[in-house]
């Protein structure tokens, strides 16, 4: 593999994930649920909880021509300012990505040295090519260090410098009897590198591989800590505790060690659970000096209904040594809540996990990095609209009919920073105003469309909606509204959705790499704009039409799809749901279908109106198997020929 080419993908990632960061308060979540094996639980429970959710990770060779240790800590310690640079963890220095093993470059520092417990073993090293452990250094500062374990420097020290800053770090003594003093602002992150590595390897072996795994434990007696290169040891030692305690204390989580966080886990699959929550620290062992004042209770909670989820949001805690919040749910006012989720730092969180037609309750507390926790805040409620999957059909949405007609996720001309975006189709027949309307994802990309002067979609008219609007630096994107960093179009796997003011889901994609039709520079566009379900992948094709800068893509056009009829009274036969020209078993079906199934759209809503009550629902699918099979009168003109709709509703075809 090219390795200039794997670094240039790699940043674009580390680079989206960093734009994350600055868009949006607080770090990335992790994946719905990720936690919540560990919600209540303290001491050594708690770490084996975790130990249980983050093992058995995914490895990735330690030096190879494909992806490996090289690329995964290139992208997590990218230099923010210059993405072809990684930043050293001692040094400070940034340095170019590919000077690699070079006396001004950077190599692979291990945080917690190999000689203490185990060492290269090929496709068996996990501990050995962990990325949350390996860190990008200095040669020569990670020489200096060898394998002193952490803690402070009292005597005989030499001075390291951190440049560009007015610290230190520290050395003094050799091997287990000498110490390693981190300057000021890496002194938590390698903390919590460190404990992670105790949490993760606890003896055993890999699930999936079988691979031996030693159990790796923090102290703070020094004559555990013993150096072996030769063999994996069964138990082996590192440390101290007690420093990296108040080192964790001392240097809370940043911005920029969330952003390794989030990047190590996309190739990993597991998480640093004290970076996404620092609290669990004090909560498993003793921490030097926690206080015991629990943060302020969170105020200004609010929830907003929408179809099958309920939107919760409240204002943010500002206190420094904030970890983050767990947010209650129950069916009545007074209670009992239990724990619905705990969130790093973000105060907003989308349930997903609700029943149409119900009324849930949320309330919210905060916790500190010393694990004190608030008391609850007051509830509020809101009750989920039903839709497929949740309590029956969502609301019909008449003569509103919008799809998403064509996607960019991963452009090439430029970075996809700049380059995303995606078009709706309007085959409705009214006019709509995007003003109000929201972008979202199931995750925690969001955009509330913000334009006065109106966002107006005609029938049968196009819109692109792009990340950035500059069509001299977008790749040729003539944008007609930008929604900027708050929703980004993830290369692997991600959705889109819209939603109206009122919280109606109008519009929803599932798109997948492995499944969809597009590629690097290539968008994937929808070739029939009457598709009966446009989220089904055997749909789309890949884009055949350059743009701009020369990427291929047709943003406001058909591409490669046939324009429908013009919008206007239109001819159908009432009942014929399938659009076939025939009223037959397939159309009560297919309305069933689209009521409780996997069809999000009918090609003429007329049509599927069958007894014209202005609403499809399920005594339409009746109306029609009555007609057919019970000798029930004709169903309402136009039957059993083809016409226009005599009756007057906010149904469309």
């Amino acid at each position: 593999m090219d390795r200039n080419w794997t670094h240039g993908v790699l940043t674009s990632v580390a680079t989206i994930l960093w734009l994350l960061l600055l868009t949006i308060p607080g770090q990335a979540d992790p994946p719905v649920g990720y936690y919540n094996p560990a919600n209540g639980l303290v001491g050594e429970p708690l770490r084996q909880a975790l130990h249980d959710i983050i093992n058995d990770h995914q490895r990735f060779p330690y030096t190879s021509s494909a992806t490996d240790t090289w690329d995964i800590v290139g992208a997590a310690d990218e230099d923010p300012a210059n993405p072809a640079n990684v930043i050293t963890i001692y040094r400070n220095t940034s340095v170019p990505w590919s000077f690699q093993n070079t006396a001004d470059g950077w190599n692979r520092e291990h945080s917690w040295p190999s000689s203490y417990g185990y060492t290269n073993d090929n496709s068996c090293n996990y501990p050995y090519s962990d990325a949350h452990q390996l860190r990008a250094s200095s040669p020569s500062y990670n020489s200096a260090r060898s394998n002193r374990p952490y803690d402070w420097c009292t005597g005989g020290c030499t001075s390291h410098i951190a440049e560009g800053t007015p610290f230190s770090n520290l050395s003094g003594g050799f091997g287990s009897s000498g110490s390693w003093q981190v300057w000021e602002d890496r002194r938590g992150d390698v903390a919590r590198g460190i404990l992670y590595m105790e949490t993760r390897y606890d003896g055993g072996n890999h699930a999936v591989t079988g691979c031996s795994e030693p159990d790796l434990r923090v102290t703070d007696n020094r004559a555990l800590i013993v150096s072996n290169t030769s063999a994996n040891l069964s138990v082996a030692y590192m440390g101290l505790l007690s420093t990296l305690l108040e080192w964790h204390m001392e240097d809370p989580v940043s911005a920029v060690e969330q952003l390794r966080n989030d990047v190590v886990f996309g190739y990993q699959g597991n998480r640093n659970p004290y970076v996404d929550h620092p609290e669990f620290v004090c909560l498993i062992w003793s921490c030097p000096n926690s206080d015991t004042n629990p943060p302020s209770v969170p105020t200004g909670l609010s929830a907003a209904s929408a179809e099958c989820q309920v939107s919760i949001d409240w204002l943010d805690n500002t206190e420094s040594d904030l970890s983050g919040y767990t947010v209650y749910r129950s069916l009545d006012a007074i209670g009992p809540f239990t724990v619905l989720t705990t969130t790093s730092g973000i105060s907003t969180h989308i349930d997903l996990t609700v029943t149409g037609g119900t009324e849930y309750f949320y309330s919210v507390s905060a916790t500190d990095v010393s694990g004190n926790e608030s008391a609850m805040s007051g509830a509020v409620s809101a009750v989920a609209l039903t839709g497929p999957g949740c309590g029956g059909p969502g609301p019909d949405p008449g003569a509103v009919n919008l799809i998403i007609s064509e996607l960019m996720p991963n452009p090439a001309v430029v970075s996809d920073a700049v380059g995303e975006w995606f078009e709706i189709f309007n085959r409705g027949t009214a006019t709509v105003d995007l003003d109000g309307w929201t972008i979202r994802d199931d995750d925690i990309d969001l955009h509330l469309i913000s334009a006065p002067a109106g966002l107006l979609i005609s029938p049968h008219q196009f819109l692109v909606l792009a990340r950035d609007g500059t069509i001299s630096t977008n790749g040729g994107v003539d944008a007609d509204y930008v929604y900027g960093g708050n929703v980004i179009l993830a290369n692997s796997v991600d959705e889109v959705v819209l939603v109206d003011p009122l919280g109606q889901e109008h519009a929803r994609i599932i798109y997948s790499s492995a499944t969809w039709p597009y590629l690097a520079g290539f968008s994937a566009q929808l070739n029939d704009l009457l598709a009966p379900n446009p989220d089904d992948p055997t749909v789309w094709v890949t884009s055949a039409s350059p743009y701009g800068a020369g990427d291929f893509g047709s943003p406001g056009g058909p591409g490669s799809a046939t324009m429908p009829p013009p919008p206007g009274p239109q001819q159908f036969i009432r009942g014929d749901a399938n659009f076939d020209s025939a009223v037959d078993i397939s159309d009560p079906v297919l309305i069933l279908d689209l009521l409780f199934g996997d069809t999000t759209m009918l090609v003429c809503a007329d049509s599927g109106d069958a007894n014209d009550d202005g609403s499809i629902d399920i005594s339409d699918a009746i109306s029609v198997l009555q007609t057919l099979f019970n000798g029930a009168g004709p169903l309402p003109p136009p039957y059993p020929d083809v016409g226009e709709d005599p009756t007057s509703d906010a149904l469309g075809c």
